[in-house]
């Protein structure tokens, strides 16, 4: 079967890495929760004792440190620890003495001290599909385990309907609040395991009106508006104008740059929704990657929800694509280079591939398209609104990314006139906020460009 789409975020992330090293992460993803640990792992501080909401950002990093903990911003604010980068990669880390296994560690900070910690229990992204009933067996254990700890039973606090709709259980003690949740999609008449999540706060800081409302994690709407958008422009002397303020999200080695980046652009206008959620309403593979219909379908059903707006600024197509091709090919011919053949094309990636950067670059380097480009950049910076910007990596050199080529989704979120540079972002953690890159090679890498908007007032 023939097909044009690129899986965005999809190809050689697992071919990335060094040799053995996909197949140690597949290993790793299997593991089953251990019953018992024999030493207790130092996750197990985040785990929602006293001790847990007392850490500094330098105590956390300190006692974390065998879990190679990130920051995602530079005011170390927020946190990820994400089990792939373990020294161990054949081990998932355990919480709750030992029994409950954790694939992503996110963690808030406020006033110099931990408040906010949720934990990935499951998600298809790292931990690939599993049954319905092994899902179910997941939840009781974690359950379980919670309970244990806690010292009660817990409640049921039934179905929530944020983004996705989750079903949840709370317990409460003199230190924590905790919420368990999980989420399945129904898919061809059948159940399909999303996640299974655990969110603690501290109980001291709860109202007691609030209990309940202080862990939901459920979607909320923007609350940013087009005219407030403005506010976070900067414009340096060097030339360099840019939006400030978008929040950082480090999709790991998940494939789900594109869930990612949708989440970054929401929570920079003020919504609540993480890529986990994305990507069951994407429907993202278990082994990453959104194709760009799934995911601007999943777009267009949800921006009700979070009032929002696509737009399809350049939207990939087949069309599109066999036009490339055929410019291509043009440009080939005059230098002399390897044309792609109609094979050859049929394989996006294997096109990519095969293709000359300079003749590509040649090819595309008309001036209306390249005015174009620019215009619709120009424009949605000036109005303070980021570009989720769809590209192939590997055709230009860049710095030492996680993913070495492939489909890929960044944030644009500047330019230079000055430069003729473009200013970009990629949801992997600090240290990737803020990247230049020239317009041409830009312009040159491009399969797609989509912006989301708030509402007008």
């Amino acid at each position: 079967m023939i097909k044009f789409s690129p899986i965005w975020c999809a190809a050689f992330l697992l071919g990335s890495l060094s040799p053995g090293r996909s197949q140690d992460i597949k290993a790793a993803a299997s593991v089953q929760p251990a019953t018992a640990a024999a030493e207790a792992d130092p996750i197990e501080i985040l785990a929602g004792s006293e001790q847990t909401w007392k850490l500094s950002p330098e105590e956390f990093m300190k006692s974390l440190r065998r879990c190679n903990p990130e920051w995602l911003d530079a005011g170390k604010t927020k946190a990820r620890i994400g089990y792939m980068k373990r020294q161990e990669t054949s081990k998932v880390p355990q919480l709750m003495e030992g029994k409950l296994p954790v694939y992503e560690t996110l963690v808030n900070f406020a006033d110099n001290k931990v408040n906010r910690v949720q934990v990935s229990v499951y998600n298809r992204g790292d931990a690939g599909d599993i049954a319905p009933d092994e899902y179910k067996r997941r939840i009781e254990s974690a359950k379980t385990a919670i309970s244990a700890v806690v010292g009660n039973p817990g409640a049921d606090r039934g179905k929530a309907a944020g983004a996705v709709l989750t079903k949840g259980w709370m317990w409460k003690n003199q230190t924590t609040q905790f919420l368990l949740e999980s989420s399945m999609k129904r898919m061809a008449g059948e159940d399909r395991p999303e996640f299974i999540r655990l969110v603690m706060v501290p109980a001291a800081s709860i109202p007691k009106a609030a209990l309940g409302a202080a862990v939901t994690t459920g979607a909320s709407a923007a609350t940013a508006t087009l005219a407030s958008l403005k506010a976070n422009l900067k414009k340096e002397a060097n030339g360099d104008n840019y939006i400030a303020n978008v929040p950082m999200v480090d999709q790991g080695q998940k494939g789900y740059c594109v869930v990612a980046t949708a989440e970054r652009v929401m929570r920079y206008y003020g919504a609540e929704v993480d890529q986990h959620e994305m990507a069951q309403m994407a429907d993202s593979s278990s082994g990453g990657g959104t194709s760009p219909e799934k995911m601007t379908e999943a777009l267009d059903r949800i921006d009700s929800k979070f009032k929002l707006k696509l737009k399809r600024l350049l939207p990939w197509s087949v069309r599109g694509y066999l036009d490339l091709i055929k410019d291509y090919n043009r440009a080939a011919r005059s230098s002399k280079e390897p044309e792609i053949s109609d094979d050859e094309a049929y394989s996006v990636e294997f096109a990519y591939h095969k293709m000359d950067p300079e003749t590509l670059k040649k090819a595309r380097a008309t001036r209306p398209a390249m005015e174009k480009f620019n215009k619709i950049i120009t424009g949605m910076i000036d109005t303070g609104v980021p570009v989720m910007w769809s590209v192939h990596l590997g055709l230009f050199k860049e710095g030492k990314l996680p993913q070495a080529g492939g489909g890929h989704m960044r944030l644009i979120i500047g330019y230079n006139d000055v430069t003729k540079e473009i200013l970009y972002s990629d949801s992997w953690g600090l240290g990737h906020e803020l990247k230049r890159m020239p317009a041409d090679e830009a312009w040159t890498i491009t399969s797609g460009l989509y912006g989301m908007e708030p509402k007008a007032k």
